[in-house]
């Protein structure tokens, strides 16, 4: 599904008129002079028996007047026709002021990104069969004992990864069954959790004699701890907007299937990278060119250098990021499109647009809207991928003082508008999954909605972003508990010296928090598209979730102005 014409959208160019007088724009009558009577059913989230009980307890505050609500259509709901039916794609636009956008037989976008990225992943297949192949003969034999094992890539090793993997996913689903049942107190917990984590990181280092990382954590942590007079009045509304993402995500379980599914292909694709880029020393050691020279006291020494063989670790490295990048935001999509069927066509008559929301946004998300999801991913890739050459150049000239500080400074530029351009993506994929919009298109009215209707603060405000933090924080240090354990008492004979012991622990942190992002992927892909959801029709929110409706109102009247709820039409 995609948008026919810009021009007819009135969302992005002008702000929606929702007032009493408007004409009406969701397929509602004008509202009749005297009020409707109070509805038969309530709906998720309702918690007012009726329209007046709401009104009495919700008086705006700050001199906002709410005119009355419209009445429901003459004659009950609209039919499925004209509510928004299913097309061919099989998604409709159901009741809302977009529903004019959708085309029933949507076009592929970005078709020029989709199409480059297969042909750069082909390349890639071919260089990891070559730099596979290179690896030693003796890699992966079953030697049938687990502490006798030579070589680190063998089968004792990938139980140990495995291990990683099955306490990461047991982690996560625990995690996310506390987080349905306790949401507010995960908020306030997760809030003294990074307050606790900053002051003891600092006492460690100010232990370790590092007296500058640990007076800077020490006073951030205080600071930090004093921002909880400031942000205790978020915790209401994030606690309600938890709770409806975790609702929705009982409702649809194949959300977590569809992340575990995604989470198998990244776990594959990443080890099929750190084989390939293993086996790449060994294959590219035949292009090295080496010379002899003589220094200034005559002595013979050799340079060798490998052009080819840096070539081949930059595209090995951006491939890595584009492609990461790719999967984890084909799931983004995938769940926002599931997430914006719930908003605006629970509870209508004629249901759902499809039977299986999630399988339909998947296949859009890996189909029409595919290209899109290459061009955004691309850009990040290409500025992680620089970043990346940029470290390994201060690494490398560590006793150039001025291009270790040139390096650094660009670093810390591109590390600012890396994360400024992943924060924007994340909205703009929920444009893409709605609309099947390009990205360039998606990107600029996803920018103008938001800043018009003023949801950056509610974004701003969330604090779900913090309770994630800390349960991949948590899940990284147990799992990583899990790698030394293993590693200890197996006592493998490659580390007899223990100079893997390190590098497995950081590794198994790294891959278990990005596993923990990976399957909870459900919560934040949710609450991005609630914010984007409201931004685009306000009213939906108003008739089906009154409650968060009332804190969005009560907090940020600019957003909801001139909309009412207690409709409760579906």
């Amino acid at each position: 599904m995609s948008y026919q014409n810009n021009n007819q959208y009135q969302g992005y160019n002008q702000q929606p008129d929702y007032g009493y007088n408007a004409a009406p724009q969701y397929g509602y009558a004008p509202p009749p002079q005297q009020p409707p009577p109070p509805p038969q059913q309530q709906p998720y989230g309702s918690y007012y028996e009726n329209q007046n009980q709401y009104q009495q307890q919700q008086q705006p505050q700050g001199g906002y007047h709410y005119p009355p609500p419209p009445a429901p259509p003459a004659g009950g709901p609209p039919p499925p026709s004209q509510a928004g039916g299913m097309d061919a794609s099989g998604y409709s636009g159901g009741d809302f002021k977009g529903a004019k956008q959708y085309n029933p037989t949507p076009k592929f976008r970005d078709l020029w990104a989709a199409l480059l990225f297969l042909a750069h992943f082909a390349l890639f297949v071919v260089m990891a069969v070559l730099f596979v192949r290179a690896l030693p003969s003796s890699a992966f034999k079953n030697s049938g004992n687990l502490k006798y094992t030579k070589d680190f890539y063998s089968w004792p090793t990938m139980i140990m990864w495995l291990c990683v993997l099955l306490v990461s996913i047991v982690f996560s689903v625990i995690y996310l069954g506390i987080l349905q049942m306790f949401a507010g107190q995960m908020l306030v917990i997760s809030f003294w959790f990074s307050v606790i984590a900053m002051i003891g990181t600092g006492v460690y280092y100010l232990a370790a004699k590092i007296w500058f990382a640990g007076a800077i954590m020490v006073i951030f942590g205080v600071f930090y701890a004093l921002m909880w007079f400031s942000w205790r009045h978020r915790i209401p509304f994030s606690k309600v907007v938890l709770e409806t993402v975790c609702h929705i995500t009982r409702k649809f379980p194949s959300t977590m299937v569809v992340s575990l599914v995604f989470l198998i292909v990244q776990t594959a694709y990443s080890a099929l990278w750190s084989l390939a880029l293993a086996g790449s020393f060994k294959y590219m050691e035949k292009y090295q060119s080496c010379s002899t020279h003589v220094d200034r006291n005559g002595r013979q020494y050799q340079s060798c250098s490998n052009a080819k063989e840096i070539l081949a670790w930059i595209y090995m490295v951006f491939s890595f990021y584009w492609t990461s990048s790719v999967i984890l935001n084909v799931l983004h999509t995938s769940i926002c499109g599931t997430f914006a069927t719930f908003y605006f066509f629970d509870g209508a008559p004629g249901g759902y647009p499809t039977s299986h929301p999630m399988l339909s946004s998947l296949k859009r998300s890996l189909t029409n809207s595919f290209g899109s999801i290459c061009f955004g991913s691309l850009i990040v890739a290409v500025i992680q991928t620089v970043r990346s050459l940029l470290r390994a150049l201060r690494n490398q000239e560590g006793d150039n003082i001025a291009i270790q500080l040139l390096a650094c400074c660009i670093d810390c530029i591109l590390g600012c508008i890396e994360g400024i351009v992943e924060s924007f993506n994340k909205y703009a994929y929920v444009e893409i999954a709605i609309y099947g919009k390009p990205f360039v298109q998606a990107a600029k009215d996803t920018w103008t909605l938001i800043k018009d209707r003023g949801v950056d603060a509610l974004i701003n405000d969330c604090l779900i972003g913090n309770v994630l933090q800390m349960g991949s924080f948590l899940c990284a240090a147990v799992v990583a508990l899990v790698a030394w354990l293993y590693i200890t008492i197996t006592k493998p004979e490659y580390n007899s010296t223990g100079s893997y012991t390190a590098p497995i622990i950081i590794a198994a942190f790294i891959i278990a928090m990005s596993m923990f992002m990976v399957l909870l992927k459900c919560i934040d892909s949710g609450a991005a598209t609630t914010f984007v959801c409201l931004a685009e029709d306000p009213e939906v929110m108003a008739r089906n979730n009154p409650r968060l409706f009332a804190l969005v109102r009560e907090s940020y009247p600019q957003v909801v102005r001139g909309v009412h709820a207690g409709n409760n039409y579906f």
